[in-house]
């Protein structure tokens, strides 16, 4: 670090002690001196006008400090089970803000990131944007007489983000090693983790593709999402579609009967919930200003900076655990948790299943109107601490997203019921389950590993028996636990036995599907007809001994 790098980590560290000292934080603020200077404080005045709430007064410290900042408190808005609940919330409420940039240096980067003059990239480029954030700002042009919105990145930006990361880093290790109770939640970590996303964000380029692809999967829906213009965009400028429309703000401050606020709800709602179950990619940051309501009441969707990304057994186990909430089965809810590896194998299984019933019996009989209501009592009613609870952050930020979409719902119609729109879309991710291209393509996979598994074998088996032989192995194993390992054994090798057979039928049969000599039936070859139900006959039984044995 150079000298002036620390002269400025000193002013900054300084700033943030008085932001601190202003809303009441003053005792917190010994923790992040360094011993080995003195940070000079003025200004020690608290406001009068100091909010009472705590997570209130956090807010308002990341908000003061800048865009880094306020990126941070929207990042640990995605971890609630460190943070709580309340002040995840609170944070998801985060205003973005920034100064205004001129036209003189607006129309510089663009320049610098295009090579050209602004009027050769642009035309009708408006002086004054029409929004602002802490990333960039927004202004309006034209490209072949089309109206396009292009979205540029603050100046210094980069830099200021980097300096800001530095000093979080060199707080987040204080805290670490001076704060017992800091431990725990592994703000350094946490700070690399922000530091990955923010750096993701800042890259226009990769929202672009983001935007690109998030169109592409939702081009046949009722939501719009704006084109995406990849020749005018850079990793600074973004080029996309001028949408013609309100923010969501707009309506929901609105009282005019324009605005059929039933029908953006529900068609909103629909969407995010569709982009999370089936295609697993979704836009992460649902809140009203990313949001735009175009005419006929059309969603359409802005800003893709942060979206999240969900693999197909993710949405599976998100589909099951959905759809027990719904149900108030805490049996097959604390089983689905097991399996996720959400609660830990080794606690009492009794005992989790009896909390997680009381814990639904506080929301059934209400519709379950607030599916997130149940995940988030795993946290608020020390589940978490007490049986080992872990909610991994693509969980967290999927309840995060649901959570503001209901939010949301509610605000726009007040008997918006966020389980009525999750439910057949979560039965229609396990009936595709079961749909034959889906088995053949898991059946496949399954075939590969053990082909893998086959060609590793003999090595993992000299190396053991060279462990053995050299004396270094230890078993305790009693004779129960012998029984136990043999029998589980036995039960996966049937079932992988059952599983390639079942492979073989839907391969087989796939292909002579495609003969058309010979005796049919309702148009199917015989043989084809015949190995696909017999395949199916197969996949049941596979289906019944798997939940059976707990594995579902």
């Amino acid at each position: 670090m150079t000298f002036q790098e620390r002269r400025n980590d000193i002013a900054r560290i300084n700033e943030i002690v008085k932001v601190l000292i202003k809303y009441g934080f003053e005792s917190f603020t010994s923790y992040i001196s360094n011993k080995n200077y003195r940070i000079p404080l003025f200004n020690r005045n608290i406001s009068e006008e100091m909010p009472s709430d705590y997570n209130v007064r956090i807010r308002y410290v990341l908000e003061e400090l800048g865009t880094t900042f306020i990126k941070l408190g929207q990042t640990l808005s995605t971890y609630p089970e460190l943070i709580g609940f309340d002040l995840a919330e609170e944070l998801s409420k985060l205003q973005e803000s920034a100064p205004i940039d001129d036209y003189n240096t607006v129309s510089d980067i663009i320049e610098s990131e295009f090579s050209k003059p602004l009027n050769e990239v642009f035309e009708n480029f408006s002086e004054e944007p029409i929004a602002s954030a802490s990333i960039g700002q927004v202004h309006t042009a034209t490209i072949n007489n089309k109206p396009v919105a292009v979205k540029i990145q603050h100046p210094n930006l980069k830099q200021t983000i980097k300096s800001d990361i530095r000093i979080m880093k060199i707080i987040a290790n204080r805290l670490d090693n001076r704060l017992d109770m800091a431990k725990s939640y592994n703000l350094p970590g946490l700070v690399e983790v922000f530091e990955r996303d923010i750096k993701r964000e800042l890259d226009f380029e990769f929202e672009a593709m983001n935007g690109v692809h998030l169109q592409d999967l939702l081009k046949n829906d009722e939501v719009y999402v704006p084109k995406i213009y990849t020749e005018y965009t850079t990793s600074k400028v973004l080029t996309m579609e001028y949408l013609d429309g309100v923010s969501l703000n707009t309506v929901l401050k609105s009282d005019d009967k324009k605005y059929d606020k039933q029908k953006i709800a529900l068609q909103g709602a629909d969407s995010f919930i569709k982009q999370i179950l089936l295609y697993g990619f979704y836009h992460a940051d649902p809140h009203a200003g990313n949001i735009f309501v175009l005419k006929d009441n059309q969603v359409a969707f802005v800003d893709f900076g942060m979206m999240g990304h969900l693999d197909d057994d993710l949405r599976n186990d998100l589909a099951k655990l959905f759809l027990f909430i719904i149900e108030g089965d805490a049996k097959l809810l604390t089983k689905q948790l097991i399996y996720m590896g959400i609660v830990d194998d080794s606690v009492v299984y009794k005992d989790v299943e009896y909390e997680i019933m009381q814990l639904l019996d506080k929301y059934y009989g209400i519709q379950f109107n607030d599916i997130t209501g149940v995940l988030r009592g795993l946290i608020e009613d020390d589940l978490l601490n007490e049986y080992g609870i872990i909610l991994p952050r693509d969980l967290m930020m999927v309840i995060r997203t649901i959570s503001m979409i209901d939010d949301i719902g509610r605000e726009l119609y007040p008997e918006f019921n966020t389980t009525e729109i999750v439910k057949p879309y979560a039965l229609q991710i396990l009936v595709d389950t079961v749909h034959p291209k889906r088995l053949l393509t898991k059946t496949t996979s399954s075939i590969m590993d053990i082909h893998h598994l086959s060609k590793k074998l003999p090595e993992s088996l000299l190396n053991f028996f060279s462990i053995v032989e050299d004396g270094h192995l230890r078993i305790s194993v009693v004779d129960d636990e012998i029984t136990r390992i043999f029998q589980m054994l036995s039960r996966i090798v049937n079932e992988i036995v059952l599983a390639i057979i079942i492979a073989a039928l839907l391969i087989g049969s796939s292909m002579i599907m495609n003969i058309e000599k010979g005796l049919s039936i309702f148009g199917y070859p015989v043989l084809g007809f015949v190995g696909f139900t017999v395949s199916a006959i197969f996949g049941i039984v596979l289906i019944i001994l798997i939940v059976r044995g707990g594995n579902y």
